[in-house]
């Protein structure tokens, strides 16, 4: 019942956490930070990075321990005028103990809710044991009631009071304090309806026009079990706004060759118009949340693994920039995990029937670049194989040039190994230089993905294999450094010694074989 919500506030609070601590600037094109230099001295660094404080998320969620899989779009600002909301209601809501009000469809919203359309209110009451429980309750609907008409006319509902329940005690937290949900409801609206009414009464017009992830989220609410989401979350001085649609469905994927977008059921995503006109790196995020009761790892991507956005210098790439593995429920889990993560009192590790439960938490940002495409989002993930972690990296960073070689990170041991840094290397700076190179690269990663998974698995259970295939690489790496002093500045040379190159290792492994082989033959 809660699950979809805790994911939600989950999905919100970290993005925005994330997404905001390179989200810097004004309206301006040109700005400059100071970055410390090798000396310890500051300097001024031209760095064109605009804001616009709406922010679009597409995520997918692949929740193992269930089997299910869940798809959804989220529009977000903490600029009110974003959503049309008054200034008076952020005044009242900024001044009560309000934690968050959601308004939604989900299926059973609250305790002896069905089928309804649902607001709550979630609020924050002393639970000093002086105050009796009906004094408590008493308190959370007055603060409910003092906002409700104000948000009913907000949004054009016409919610009525059903129930106030309190949901937990936030012992995790430390605090005095008791959360009650002050539920309204009206009769159930599919997520078509409360979405086009939230167009017509909330978004902006900028923000309908501009398509983008928008577009995504309203061809969504065509699914007959999908679901609205509206939610307000007071921060200290602002409102985090989102609305956000999603469709939960059973099933089972596997992960390694894992395409995001097949999910999604996208060729491509573009991002919104708004942020076409000038560079807004931070502002369009792919989220991948993958919840398993056995840790995961990344082992490749087709795109680029950027590094962590704290440590990003210009953040004019495209790629993954941030890749997380921990365990959110079990007795390891780190004390700022998802457990802590509250709403309506429930937290993330109550939803889990496992005893452990591990999260990997994935993010593409698209730098500069308008659109992702099928192939850009391809991931290999798999379960972590004991004293071999190939994502543990610092900063939680698989690598900072780029996502690694399966087969040759298991059979080097590490995607930090000469040879696997020569073969990123020589990805990354000579073959996707070119339009022919990387549309090789495309059609490549697509079928190396298929098979390499398994065969990086196969070498780490039987060091034997693990030995014949590095002998087996040892002529193609060889070959490859051929590239290495070859000067490519145009198609023709790189389609040129591309297939030089293929034709070199079709020699080494396939035809030398076998005229030794016949020649043995003869001799026998």
């Amino acid at each position: 019942m809660y699950k979809p919500l805790i994911l939600i506030v989950l999905l919100l609070s970290s993005s925005f956490a994330v997404l905001d601590v390179s989200s810097i600037g004004t309206d301006e094109e040109e700005q400059y930070v100071m970055l410390p230099n090798e000396t310890n001295e500051e300097k001024p660094r031209q760095q064109g990075i605009n804001y616009i404080p709406f922010k679009e998320v597409a995520t997918v969620v692949i929740d193992q321990t269930t089997d299910k899989i869940t798809k959804s779009y989220t529009l977000m600002s903490k600029d009110n005028k974003d959503f049309r909301i008054p200034d008076s209601l952020e005044a009242k809501i900024l001044n009560k103990e309000i934690i968050s009000i959601v308004y939604t469809n989900t299926e059973r919203c609250t305790l002896g809710v069905i089928e309804a359309t649902c607001i709550m209110i979630n609020i924050e009451v002393d639970d000093s044991t002086e105050i009796e429980f009906k004094e408590k309750q008493k308190m959370a609907r007055e603060i409910g009631d003092s906002v409700i008409d104000d948000i009913n006319q907000a949004l054009g509902t016409i919610t009525k009071y059903h129930s106030t329940a309190i949901q937990s005690n936030n012992d995790l937290t430390g605090s005095e304090k008791a959360t009650f949900s002050v539920t309204y409801t009206m009769y159930y609206l599919p997520a078509k309806l409360l979405f086009n009414m939230l167009i017509l009464e909330s978004i902006t017009e900028e923000i309908r026009n501009a398509g983008g992830f928008f577009n995504n989220a309203k061809m969504l609410t065509e699914k007959k079990n999908s679901v609205f989401t509206f939610s307000m979350i007071p921060e200290k001085q602002s409102i985090l706004h989102a609305v956000q649609i999603s469709s939960t469905n059973p099933g089972t994927i596997g992960l390694g060759n894992l395409s995001p977008l097949d999910i999604l059921i996208e060729d491509e995503l573009n991002r919104s118009k708004l942020f076409m006109h000038g560079h807004y790196p931070l502002n369009s995020i792919v989220n991948i949340l993958i919840f398993s009761e056995e840790k995961l790892q990344v082992l490749g991507t087709y795109s680029q693994i950027v590094g962590s956005i704290p440590e990003n210098d210009s953040m004019q790439k495209n790629g993954w920039y941030y890749i997380k593995s921990e365990q959110i429920r079990g007795e390891t889990a780190t004390s700022d995990s998802a457990d802590q993560v509250v709403i309506e009192g429930t937290t993330m590790a109550d939803v889990f029937s496992a005893d452990e439960v591990y999260l990997l938490d994935l993010r593409y940002l698209f730098g500069k670049t308008n659109s992702v495409s099928k192939e850009q989002l391809l991931l290999s993930v798999n379960p972590v194989i004991a004293d071999v972690v190939l994502s543990d990296t610092p900063q939680n960073d698989v690598s900072q040039n780029g996502g690694g070689c399966l087969i040759a990170t298991a059979t080097f041991g590490s995607e930090m190994a000469p040879q696997v840094q020569f073969l990123r290397e020589l990805r990354d700076n000579t073959v996707l230089q070119t339009e022919s190179g990387t549309n090789f690269m495309t059609g490549f990663s697509q079928f190396y993905y298929t098979f390499s998974p398994a065969v990086a698995d196969y070498e780490r259970e039987n060091p034997t294999f693990k030995e014949t295939v590095k002998i087996a690489l040892t002529p193609l790496l060889t070959s490859l450094t051929l590239l290495q002093y070859a000067d490519i500045d145009s198609e023709s040379e790189m389609l040129g010694y591309g297939i030089g190159i293929i034709l070199l290792n079709i020699g080494m492994y396939f035809v030398a074989p076998a005229v030794l082989v016949m020649k043995i033959r003869k001799l026998i």
